[in-house]
């Protein structure tokens, strides 16, 4: 998905009032599981770019 289409999907929610959702609290244990979980989401991702970027890289030079 690029960033376009990514920014026409957010234009299709509307914006929601913070303060009329009442807060929920979590354990903080939770927390940090989720926050590490969601940083080796993104680290993977950015491995995997990181690789297919380099397996690309080689055959632009070959094709000028």
């Amino acid at each position: 998905m690029s960033r376009e289409d990514f920014a026409d999907e957010l234009d299709l929610f509307d914006a929601v009032n913070d303060a009329s959702y009442p807060r929920v609290r979590h354990n903080r244990t939770d927390t940090l599981k989720a926050r590490r979980r969601v940083e080796a989401l993104l680290e993977e991702r950015r491995l995997r770019r990181a690789i297919e970027d380099d397996w690309d890289s080689p055959f632009d030079d070959e094709e000028e």
